[in-house]
């Protein structure tokens, strides 16, 4: 008898498909539900303080510094960073309109984008305040690194968890979005906190901590936000 020819990598990936949907609707049948509205009360809570504690902090640590910037210089870093925040969090905590959340392209696209454009907008607009781009030697970027990591770190946690369980598909890619967002949101107020536009201060104490974040959110991203297969997690080829 003639053998059978092995399948192709298309039906390969079909059954794989098939089967991954499978696994999450018989995963979603055996476990109980909570209703919508409990599940949007438990988010909102969980979004809520997750949300309080960095802006509580933010406002201990001293709030908005101004001086010695310009007002325009301060509200123009404001401005950009807090829209293109906006615009990185609706990609990043969005799931969009499918089940298995936004496209692999998009993802990687957002990851990508947040530290190049916020690092890029605060150097623009700072580079019209020559002044501004000086060194300051007493302030290297430590602290705006600490302060950093400190905000970030609660609202980190309560969206990771938010979304554990969630992703069959790419989790490690979803989480580093998840962490985009979140250091995008810091590094507003970060920059309303430091008037220092040294580009290594900027490095160091800006963009570094949020490279460090989206790192550590993929990290913890397959075992938090990934569908368990088995006894083996889901997690990005």
């Amino acid at each position: 008898m003639p053998k059978s020819k092995p399948p192709t990598s298309e039906v390969r990936a079909a059954l794989d498909d098939a089967q991954l949907r499978a696994q999450v609707i018989d995963r979603s049948t055996r476990e109980p539900s909570p209703t919508r509205g409990q599940l949007a009360l438990q988010h909102r809570l969980v979004l809520g303080f997750a949300l309080s504690v960095p802006l509580l902090s933010f406002i201990i640590l001293g709030g908005i510094r101004v001086g010695p910037r310009p007002n325009e210089l301060v509200l123009q870093t404001a401005l950009g960073s807090a829209v293109l925040a906006a615009l990185f969090a609706i990609v990043g905590l969005g799931r969009g309109q499918s089940m298995l959340g936004r496209p692999r392209s998009w993802l990687w696209t957002q990851v990508l984008l947040t530290p190049i454009s916020l690092f890029g907008w605060r150097v623009l607009v700072s580079a019209r305040y020559p002044q501004m781009m000086v060194e300051w030697v007493e302030r290297p970027g430590v602290r705006c690194f600490t302060l950093s990591v400190l905000l970030a770190s609660m609202p980190l946690m309560g969206l990771i968890w938010q979304r554990r369980n969630s992703d069959p598909v790419h989790p490690r890619l979803t989480a580093a979005a998840v962490g985009a967002a979140v250091g995008a949101g810091t590094w507003v107020l970060v920059d309303l906190w430091c008037p220092v536009g040294y580009v290594p201060h900027l490095l160091l104490g800006h963009v570094l901590p949020l490279l460090l974040l989206i790192l550590l959110s993929a990290l913890i991203g397959s075992r938090v936000i990934g569908v368990e297969r088995g006894r083996t997690t889901v997690a990005d080829p």
